[in-house]
């Protein structure tokens, strides 16, 4: 009884994950029940990472001359010490201890021995065998019938492997029913679900597993699996925690480095993996990771010995070349993640996963047909991807989209909008290819292909196979992804900058054979849309300044980190100004020809460091000194201006803002409030006065009842139009998607005949709001007036695949715009057209009179 409440006792603790006192408890009556406190004993040296003590007493049991162990406990004790053997990478061994654990017949356990041997075999490249073993156990156990929940989920998890998910799930639930305490069926359960992509499931199992063990490892590194995969943010705390419990954890060590890899800190990511090495010297999983870091840092030699090394060991292990074809998707090389996916389904015709990179990849390079072909192929092996099943969802839909094609871009978009978006996004793009192309000094090979998204779900599917993305346009070296106008609310997104900003990627992915760092190539992007246009790309505004001043901008080594993994929208959006800055920093400091240089260097395999030397003369650490003595030199003086108090109050007296200017003359928030103050009593002069200061003092903040709103309407009612619209300007000049400004410069200029500022104001409405039918109405007639036809036909086309209230009117216009441009043929019928509806319709027949007559 003594031995038997030790043993109780060491075993509970043991399921509570109180190892420390379980090792204690279960050693102590090793002599007294050798079988039951060994098998415990072991278990708690597996989870906490201390497999010698796990194997020296799993042999040390076995081999006593005078144990009292029956052949079922001998068996199950075999068993044990192959699972350990297995952990720590001695396959060959493994396999022999779990034969003399089948040798004998008719043990508790033998279902769980069978599919160890399996899991060895696979792991051997001996996949046919291990699927025969794995066949034949499953349709005896289910034949004969499962009595214990251990047997339940060990059949299940044989059913896994033969890629039977949803009976492996039936059997899992009847386990957990069975015997709500058992553990491991939680785990595999877990496990399941997240191979097939239901990561909030998954997750749930591995809280139940918590719940039964909060200091079990496998379960922290099932979250942080299913929360990795899942996007969120907290998969690195969760495998923290895991190597908590077991520090030598090796899929733990494995899952770490990935995380490390994926945000470029490569030599912290080969520490894990060197640790998870040491554990398992053969763990093909960490040498696929190993190679990876190879991959990622062009050590070609490396990389080929670690892929002799791992094919050596098992010539099916396709998720080697799985593994590098997600890290090449991740650092967006995606021509070699198609061929290193094409290596994996080579290998392994069963990795489904694979198969999807592959077919994905291949859409990517704009290779339509093979791609969709591939996918399919990979629906069929495995219906569970919802990546795949939502893109070949989006293909069925895109068969209805129309292609317009110019000299370098096949565009595709929804018939819908075709009439109205294709040709202002044809011009533009062909505009960014002539001036991007030469600025670069490089032709990107084509055709270029851009897809618009009237559904911005669609949009993301596309992009990441999923919806929820937060992005406005994507780019995948030769295809281009994006929005239209009509996937956002009007006012909140430009479409013309963001097709700009992903023509620039084109140009900098191609042109560094897709090697250029994620920060670099989108602050090339945003620095472009900021000399396109004024107004286009990440301008300074109120909360970059604060976010400078409280030292928010990151280091420039920590900068691809704050793309991959950012803390929060806010973060992801500085990460891209300050990007650009940097971009701009070094054309202003070593000239765009340097620029150029950094380019050509990471195309022919330089990294960072080694590119920035040749280049620029000096390593990462003295630009970034540079780049923030620069912009502080330049920010300083407006952060001093700032007095966030008074600036986050809607309404402050006038006593508040004067006591606040004698104190610090220049605080820019005091004149902001004292120029309402005096305008809303009538006193324009002197609100003027403190309006056009709160400008100069600070000209980026362009928030609610800002100062150019302020002083533009002083100017307007004062009728001095012309000022106004220098105001405005300045406005515009500040806000990339704010239509309403540049409909109010529009309406001003329009007055005082500044044809110049009138045609600037529409096109940069347009590129906010082209689906605007007055705004295209106002554009015709613009351009009619100015002798500019192809364009005023464009417009009034437009206005008549609006659904004008007045067909017959919209019919006319395109009428004389036609005839403008000397297509007589296509104006009389536009003009047949108008007076089909409106008979009597006098302008129309006047038109028709003309066109005949002549």
């Amino acid at each position: 009884m003594v031995a038997q409440s030790s043993v109780e006792a060491g075993l509970e603790k043991l399921r509570r994950g109180e190892y420390a006192e379980a090792i204690a408890q279960l050693r102590a009556a090793l002599d007294m029940d050798p079988a039951r406190a060994a098998e415990g004993l072991i278990t708690a040296y597996v989870e906490t990472g201390r497999y010698e003590d796990a194997e020296r007493t799993a042999r040390d049991v076995l081999a006593r001359p005078d144990r009292a162990l029956s052949a079922g406990e001998t068996a199950r004790l075999e068993m044990l010490l192959g699972e350990v053997l297995l952990t720590i990478g001695r396959s060959e061994e493994a396999l022999r201890a779990f034969d003399r654990a089948l040798a004998r017949e008719g043990w508790p356990g033998a279902i769980r021995a069978s599919v160890q041997k399996g899991r060895v075999l696979w792991q051997m490249g001996r996949v046919e065998e291990a699927r025969e073993l794995l066949h034949r156990l499953c349709a005896r156990a289910l034949a004969q019938g499962l009595r214990s929940a251990e047997d339940l989920t060990w059949t299940a998890r044989a059913l896994a492997y033969l890629d039977r998910p949803h009976e492996a799930n039936d059997l899992y639930a009847e386990a957990i029913e069975r015997d709500p305490s058992f553990r491991e069926a939680y785990l595999q359960a877990g496990e399941l679900f997240v191979e097939k992509y239901n990561y909030a499931e998954a997750a749930s199992f591995f809280r139940d597993a918590l719940r039964i063990n909060p200091n079990c490892a496998r379960a922290h590194l099932g979250l942080a699996r299913s929360t990795r995969l899942s996007g969120g943010s907290d998969a690195l705390a969760h495998v923290q925690r895991a190597l908590a419990v077991n520090p030598r954890l090796v899929e733990a060590h494995d899952l770490m480095a990935a995380l490390l890899l994926e945000v470029g800190e490569v030599e912290a990511a080969e520490r894990h993996l060197a640790e998870a090495l040491r554990v398992n010297p053969h763990s093909l999983s960490t040498r696929a990771l190993r190679a990876a870091a190879f991959y990622l840092e062009d050590r070609a030699a490396d990389l080929d010995e670690e892929i002799r090394r791992v094919l050596s060991a098992n010539p099916r292990y396709g998720e080697l070349y799985a593994t590098l074809a997600e890290f090449a998707v991740f650092n967006r090389r995606y021509p070699e993640a198609v061929e290193f996916a094409r290596r994996a389904v080579e290998l392994s015709p069963w990795l489904w996963r694979a198969w999807a990179t592959l077919g994905v990849n291949l859409l990517r390079l704009g290779r339509d047909a093979e791609g969709r072909e591939v996918l399919e192929r990979a629906f069929a092996g495995d219906p569970f991807n919802v990546w795949v099943k939502n893109t070949l969802d989006l293909l069925d839909s895109m068969r209805a989209y129309s292609e317009t094609i110019t000299e370098h871009f096949l565009i595709r978009m929804a018939p819908s909008e075709t009439p109205v978006l294709a040709p202002l996004v044809a011009e533009l793009l062909e505009r960014a290819y002539a001036l991007l192309s030469e600025r670069y000094q490089f032709r990107p090979e084509g055709p270029i292909i851009v897809e618009l998204f009237p559904n911005h779900e669609d949009f993301a599917v596309r992009t990441i196979g999923l919806p929820g993305l937060g992005a406005l346009g994507a780019c995948f070296g030769r295809v281009i992804a994006m929005d239209s106008p009509s996937a956002r609310p009007r006012g909140s997104f430009n479409w013309a900058s963001t097709a700009w900003h992903e023509f620039v990627h084109v140009i900098t992915l191609q042109a560094t054979a897709y090697r250029i760092p994620r920060w670099l190539s989108e602050g090339i992007s945003v620095y472009e849309e900021r000399r396109a246009r004024p107004g286009w790309g990440h301008q300074w505004t109120l909360e970059f300044v604060r976010a400078f001043g409280e030292g928010r901008f990151v280091p420039l080594r920590q900068l691809e980190a704050a793309f991959l993994r950012p803390s929060s929208p806010e973060a992801l959006s500085l990460a891209y100004f300050q990007a650009s800055l940097i971009v701009e920093f070094l054309v202003e400091r070593f000239g765009f020809e340097r620029l150029r240089s950094l380019l050509a260097l990471y195309r022919h395999g330089e990294r960072t460091d080694g590119a920035f030397q040749k280049a620029l003369g000096m390593t990462v650490e003295d630009v970034d000194r540079l780049f923030r003595e620069h912009v502080k030199r330049a920010i300083g003086p407006y952060l001093a201006r700032l007095d966030p108090h008074l600036l986050a109050r809607a309404e402050v007296s006038e006593e508040d803002a004067r006591e606040a200017l004698a104190r610090h003359p220049e605080n820019f928030a005091a004149h902001l409030h004292l120029g309402r103050i005096l305008r809303a009593r009538g006193d324009v002069e002197a609100a003027i006065v403190h309006l056009r200061e709160a400008i100069r003092l600070f000209p980026f903040y362009t928030g609610p009842r800002n100062a150019y709103e302020e002083l533009a309407a002083i100017f307007e009612e004062r009728g001095e139009v012309a000022e106004a619209v220098r105001v405005l300007r300045q406005w515009a000049a500040r806000e990339e998607a704010n239509v309403e400004v540049h409909r109010r410069i529009l309406r001003l200029a329009l007055k005082l005949g500044q044809k110049d500022i009138v045609e600037e104001a529409l096109e940069a409405a347009l590129a906010i709001s082209p689906l605007d039918r007055d705004l295209q109405a106002q554009a015709g007639e613009f351009y009619l007036e100015q002798n500019q036809p192809e364009r005023a036909v464009r417009a009034f086309s437009a206005v008549l695949h609006l659904d004008p209230p007045d067909r017959a009117e919209a019919h006319y216009h395109l009428a004389r715009a036609l005839l403008a441009k000397g297509a007589r043929a296509e104006a009389r019928r536009e003009v047949l057209r108008a007076l089909e509806i409106a008979p009597g319709f006098e302008k129309a027949q006047a038109l028709l009179l003309k066109l005949v007559e002549n």
